[in-house]
């Protein structure tokens, strides 16, 4: 008898057999899927190989044809395995490539009509890994197999789609990686919208000035504490160092160790320079000289410098620029989702000006395509308002009640959090004060300034009522609301 776990039948199919594999990227005029054929499954992630016009790509799903490969004669063969597998890991040659494309390869990059300017875009990232320091050249050691790596290319465009630079970037197969061997901790904190829109209204009710920067080569700054080796990029491998392997002084794009190295490299260097880290917010930063005050955001590798003195923001810029390859973007005008308006003077407009001018109160959020705006947060600048909204609630309710006093608990957490924020911040003193909590259900009122025992809410999860701690504290005053009916045109 099998007493072992049983294999997914569902996702094996058979060798060799044709599928209908959809495009990652297609246009509407071109058919969505490609007529492939399975050769192989992962080994890191979850899918399948599939080959198709030389090339092999890894895919989750596809339309197999497996009734036809049955019926037809000439699919009962075998499959060589080896065969297979020597497919995936050799590159194919290629003979050329269109010029409007992006080269997949090393070798469609020098097959392609750009290829002296592909070639150019590697040799500058190169010359950057050399002055940077970043691996030395060193012979394998015994029991080490390197991880591989490869070259990225992508051609940056201007507003009107004309190819401004050809960019190559080296990329370190991390995924090949052994956690407890050649890296460990991976965490990397990033700013919170909330915080950068809390900082830009706070700039915008100040009129601070706001510039932005963007570091060329960040993760070329962060230090390696694990030992990483790597193979020799391709088309960069002389012949008196053939057989050595780069031995990673610095971390490179594609490890998985990259991005927190870079955050600690930078936190550690800016607090040199006298800035101080916000509790409540890792990646804000901020310092104060006499009436002087600076900001400073990070966000991966894009810095928002923010303050109320022209010279000591330059100064800061200068010195940001010398301890990391840097590339000046300005005056700031659009970030992460954020739109940034000023007048004709290039003074930030505030919420109120704003909506004189017939712009909407979403002009301090993220835009509605973006996906990757979930907070529901509008700072109002005229007065220090903040209205709060529930955008989705992962607790199963069963009365209006529990709908509005879970949602007051949520609200009354997130004004913690943004008071003790702002206060760290200190520039707006009447943070302090009690911010009143408005709700429009008498009964979630009363659940959350007594205890009450009732047979709708006595289900209601512990959590939730940490909402009277908060009102007994004195950080928020919930107070009654009177809902206006609107009625339809």
């Amino acid at each position: 008898m099998w007493m072992g776990r049983r294999p997914n039948m569902s996702f094996m199919k058979i060798w060799g057999c044709k599928a209908y594999v959809k495009h990652q990227i297609s246009t509407k005029l071109e058919p969505k899927p490609d007529k492939c054929t399975l050769i192989g499954y992962p080994k890191e992630t979850k899918g399948y190989y599939f080959y198709n016009e030389n090339k092999v790509f890894v895919a989750r799903t596809g339309v197999f044809l497996e009734k036809e490969f049955l019926t037809n004669s000439e699919n009962g063969r075998n499959i060589e395995l080896k065969e297979v597998q020597q497919q995936q890991d050799i590159e194919p040659e290629v003979e050329g490539i269109s010029q409007a494309d992006e080269p997949k390869t090393y070798q469609e990059a020098v097959a392609s009509p750009d290829s002296e300017k592909w070639l150019e875009a590697m040799r500058s990232k190169m010359d950057s890994m050399s002055e940077n320091q970043v691996w030395t050249l060193v012979e394998p050691p015994e029991g080490i197999k390197p991880i591989g790596c490869k070259w990225v290319f992508k051609k940056k465009t201007d507003m009107d789609g004309n190819i401004q630079t050809y960019k190559g970037r080296l990329v370190d197969k991390g995924f090949r990686q052994i956690h407890g061997v050649d890296y460990d901790e991976t965490f990397s904190p990033v700013a919170m919208f909330k915080s950068i829109r809390i900082l830009l209204a706070v700039a915008a009710f100040h009129d601070y000035e706001i510039w932005q920067m963007d570091v060329k080569t960040a993760f070329l700054n962060g230090k390696l504490e694990e030992d990483v080796y790597m193979t020799q990029p391709k088309g960069f491998v002389t012949l008196e160092n053939a057989g050595k392997v780069c031995k990673l002084q610095r971390s490179i794009y594609g490890l998985k160790q990259a991005s927190r190295s870079w955050n600690l490299r930078f936190n550690e260097a800016i607090q040199e320079f006298g800035f101080i880290r916000n509790e409540d917010e890792p990646c804000v930063y901020k310092k104060f000289s006499g009436s002087i005050v600076s900001f400073l955001i990070l966000y991966v590798d894009d810095i928002l410098i923010i303050g109320n003195d022209i010279p000591t923001l330059q100064s800061i810029k200068t010195w940001l620029s010398s301890c990391f390859s840097m590339k000046d973007l300005g005056e700031a005008a659009y970030i992460l989702g954020v739109k940034i308006y000023r007048d004709r003077s290039r003074r930030l407009l505030g919420e109120e000006e704003l909506r004189i001018k017939g712009y909407t109160d979403a002009s301090f959020q993220t835009d509605k395509d973006d996906s990757r705006s979930q907070s529901g947060f509008v700072f109002c600048l005229n007065g220090g308002a903040v209205s709060w909204k529930s955008l989705k609630q992962d607790t199963v309710v069963d009365s209006t009640t529990e709908v509005e006093y879970i949602a007051a608990s949520e609200a009354a957490k997130e004004v913690v959090w943004i008071k003790k924020f702002i206060t760290g911040l200190g520039v707006i003193p009447s943070i302090t004060d009690v911010v009143d909590l408005y709700c429009d259900n008498n009964g979630a009122i009363a659940q959350a300034k007594e205890p009450r025992s009732h047979q709708r809410s006595k289900h209601i999860l512990r959590r939730f009522h940490l909402i009277r701690e908060i009102i007994d504290r004195g950080d928020v005053e919930i107070c009654k609301v009177h809902c206006r009916a609107v009625r339809s045109p």
